[in-house]
């Protein structure tokens, strides 16, 4: 987990130091950062009981090129599920493709679709592999530079020889410099 927050952090640095030469962008384009806070439910083998949801989050930076596109990458946590085995701890990196419709004034639709490195833990052993993800949501413009959004994503996991899927709900805001 180290070497992707080493990665975020990275990622955020040139961001921030980029942030001036985002600003001179035409409008709907340039840097931006976020975070959003939701429910995570686990969707895998029935074999470990879980508790299935639980809090999770993720924090991300972005480029958008345009109106309608832009690409992110960031970390999440899932949470960690309980059984009476055990417990699962689910997080990752990702990076995605986000494509945006505005559909009424300050209102668009968001899909996206991209890679995912998860990582899964039970205490007993610690595996990662890389994977899909994808999500659809709504973001509504509070300013020309600070949004919320809603969004629904599936991540899947190729790890510990179980692959589970784990969905998170969330709701979050969106900084654009």
């Amino acid at each position: 987990m180290r070497v992707k927050a080493h990665l975020l952090i990275a990622c955020l640095a040139g961001v921030c130091a980029s942030a001036a030469h985002a600003q001179s962008q035409p409008v709907g384009t340039g840097l931006y950062v976020g975070g959003s806070i939701g429910q995570s439910m686990w969707k895998g083998s029935d074999a470990f009981d879980l508790d299935t949801r639980k809090t999770g989050g993720k924090l991300y930076g972005g480029y958008q090129f345009s109106p309608y596109f832009s690409m992110e990458l960031g970390l999440v946590d899932l949470g960690k599920f309980d059984s009476s085995v055990g417990s699962i701890k689910a997080n990752g990196a990702f990076l995605d493709a986000v494509g945006t419709l505005p559909f009424a004034p300050k209102w668009s639709g968001l899909a996206r679709a991209g890679g995912f490195y998860g990582q899964l833990d039970n205490g007993a052993h610690d595996d990662s592999g890389t994977s899909w993800k994808l999500g659809v949501g709504v973001q509504y413009d509070l300013t020309p530079n600070a949004a919320l959004r809603a969004e629904y994503e599936r991540y899947r996991f190729n790890a510990l020889d179980i692959n589970p899927n784990t969905d998170l709900l969330s709701v979050g805001f969106n900084y654009r410099f």
